[in-house]
């Protein structure tokens, strides 16, 4: 009878290779899922929107950050929520921007300029809630105006089912000045229901003669808590809306943090670091029912 058993030293030898093969395979896992990672943590900081984005402190207490924009950039270390929304998705369909959450809805932000609004039409079109204008501040003289069309242009909305927030673009040059614009604002609500926030809206602007030039970011930022603090009392949510400039090189965004930020950032994807509940996305957008450019937006949050 014939003895089909290995030699001990093949025996050994078979043993060997299958332990060495297992080692190398673990090795081989463990090396991929470094890699993985790694591709993970780069595709994240390149589109700037986590905690990956942070490169480094520097001595003065700012963050270097990998912009998806910009490069290597250096911005303020605010103690505040990051952009932490998931870029891949975001759907562009012919330049219109839409994010795929529940949380998610398309918006604009309107005032005079647009003229007269088929709020019907452009509810069909998609459109779920409106920013509308209520007033403004001269930027020579300092006073207060209603915007014209605004109490049409709430009537409109409403009365079409769509959401409304209202904003006013100041240009107060002190605490006083905004608080001043706050109780304007008030006054045009009288009351009125909205869903979406009350927002301020302060910006430079290149008008000859303008109060406003020499306006630091202290002094602008107390000024967007007076108006946010005065609004919050009346019991409306408040905001503030800024662009990258004003958000990374003027605007204290800790002091601000109760209250919910209006980015405007005209690219495909929103790249500012830190966090913002509306998107302002393009300020040349076509909607059916508006027959002049308008500013369009997502919101991430779901206001009631």
């Amino acid at each position: 009878m014939k003895n089909f058993s290995q030699p001990t030293e093949n025996k050994d030898s078979a043993s060997f290779a299958r332990k060495r093969a297992v080692f190398l395979g673990i090795v081989i896992v463990l090396v991929a899922a470094v890699v993985a990672l790694s591709l993970y943590t780069a595709l994240n900081s390149a589109f700037g929107n986590s905690d990956s984005g942070a490169v480094s402190s520097t001595e003065d207490g700012k963050l270097v950050i990998e912009d998806l924009y910009e490069g290597e950039i250096t911005i303020p270390d605010f103690d505040i929520a990051h952009n932490t929304y998931d870029t891949e998705k975001f759907q562009n369909d012919n330049g219109l921007i839409t994010y795929d959450d529940p949380n998610a809805s398309l918006g604009i932000d309107v005032s005079d300029y647009q003229g007269e609004i088929d709020w019907e039409t452009v509810k069909e079109s998609g459109i779920d809630f409106a920013m509308i204008r209520a007033g403004y501040r001269g930027a020579t003289r300092g006073s207060l105006y209603e915007d014209e069309s605004f109490e049409r242009n709430y009537e409109g909305a409403t009365n079409a089912g769509i959401q409304v927030g209202v904003y006013f673009f100041s240009q107060a040059t002190s605490v006083a000045e905004a608080e001043e614009e706050a109780s304007y604002v008030l006054g045009l609500l009288q009351g009125k229901d909205l869903a979406y926030p009350v927002v301020f809206d302060w910006e430079f602007t290149e008008v000859e003669g303008s109060r406003t030039t020499s306006a630091t970011g202290e002094q602008i930022t107390s000024y967007a808590s007076a108006f946010c603090k005065k609004i919050s009392k009346a019991g409306y949510t408040a905001g503030v809306y800024f662009n990258r400039s004003l958000g990374y090189n003027y605007y204290n965004l800790e002091e601000l943090r109760d209250f919910d930020f209006w980015l405007a950032e005209y690219q495909n994807i929103p790249a500012f670091y830190y966090d913002f509940k509306l998107w302002q996305y393009s300020d040349n957008a076509q909607v059916q029912g508006i027959s002049t450019p308008v500013d369009i937006n997502i919101s991430f949050k779901k206001y009631a």
